[in-house]
């Protein structure tokens, strides 16, 4: 669940270690990162969020929260990349009492059978009551997110 009001989209960098800042995130200097591949889909809008589906080619540390942070959709819940490279932090008043990402599906070639092994897990009790409450703006306080 992010801030904003996603588009689809696919986000395609290089992350680095330190973007400038401190923190990881993606750099424009030519050779320089690892090439990370990003596909958003967005599965439902709520009044200032948005529910996305991140479908992911490479999988680098941090890759879905950097990428979202530097579209300017802030995971809800996140502590860390909270803003756009030089740009303001956004503040979270989702509610979230953590990082609302959740992998609903994850498949993969087992490396030593060669298998192909798919796992599926329904959302978590504490993102569906986030989502629910989402859906409500009024239980937000009055905040405008």
């Amino acid at each position: 669940i992010v801030h904003g009001h996603a588009k689809a989209q696919t986000i395609e960098s290089h992350l680095v270690r330190d973007r400038g800042d401190g923190l990881r995130g993606s750099t424009a200097q030519a050779g320089e990162g690892q090439r990370a591949v990003t596909h958003l889909r967005p599965l439902e809008y709520l009044p200032g969020y948005t529910l996305v589906e991140c479908t992911l080619e490479t999988g680098r540390t941090h890759q879905i929260r950097i990428h979202l942070a530097e579209a300017g959709h802030m995971v809800c819940g996140e502590k860390v990349y909270v803003q756009r490279l030089h740009g303001k932090p956004v503040t979270d008043r989702s509610g979230a009492a953590r990082q609302a990402l959740h992998a609903a599906a994850l498949d993969f070639v087992h490396p030593i059978t060669g298998q192909r092994l798919e796992f599926e897990m329904p959302l978590p009790d504490d993102m569906r009551r986030l989502l629910e409450r989402l859906r409500r703006p009024h239980d937000l306080g009055g905040a405008d997110p």
